[in-house]
């Protein structure tokens, strides 16, 4: 599926499965199910293909509303930064980077798409900011999954080479349209039914 598919379709199922009902909660399903979303496909040569930077700055966009709403309110995402070990704050950047341009030098679906990678991105994350670990872990892995739905298949178990495909879609064609829609779609509704929780019950 394409990057924005994977945005959304990770927003969306990071508020399901972590049932959000706080405004830091909330906050972090949307940040972490964003870049958790968008993180597998740091395999491609986004300087080539302005699709993939529009998915890039999506997440990028999401993440920063967010840590702002946060930042103004109070809401514990800062907080949590600021109460940790600045050393493990700091490693954790380090290691992100390096992760980063690791993924960048990747063949397309092949080590930042599989159940390693996930567990170590999130680790990752998880040093920079607890919080977004979990939401970021699930938007890793519905990316992974949903590729897995495609033709052309998924190393999920990197470092083997066998690939995993369901061959159910094309990777660009109606049903990722479909899958982005409804991504869209579960994450305002996901996103209402989390703020009259908070509000309300």
């Amino acid at each position: 599926m394409m990057g924005k598919t994977h945005i959304f379709i990770g927003t969306a199922t990071a508020l399901a499965l972590t049932s959000a009902d706080t405004p830091v909660e909330i906050l972090t399903a949307l940040a972490g199910g964003a870049l958790g979303g968008m993180m597998p496909d740091t395999d491609l040569d986004s300087l080539k293909n302005i699709s993939d930077i529009n998915t890039k700055a999506i997440a990028g966009t999401i993440t920063a509303v967010c840590f702002a709403i946060d930042f103004f309110f109070k809401c514990g995402m800062i907080q949590s930064i600021r109460d940790s070990n600045h050393t493990i704050v700091l490693t954790g950047l380090v290691a992100f980077i390096i992760l980063y341009f690791i993924g960048a030098a990747a063949d397309h679906r092949s080590f930042t798409h599989s159940l390693l990678a996930t567990v170590i991105y999130s680790v990752v994350i998880g040093m920079m900011c607890r919080p977004l670990a979990i939401p970021f872990a699930i938007g890793f892995l519905a990316h992974i999954i949903l590729d897995c739905t495609n033709k052309k298949g998924v190393r999920i178990f990197f470092p083997s080479k066998r690939k995993v495909r369901l061959k159910w879609f094309y990777a660009s064609k109606k049903a990722n349209i479909a899958f982005y829609y409804i991504g869209i779609a579960l994450t305002v509704v996901f996103t209402a039914i989390s703020i009259i929780r908070w509000l309300f019950l």
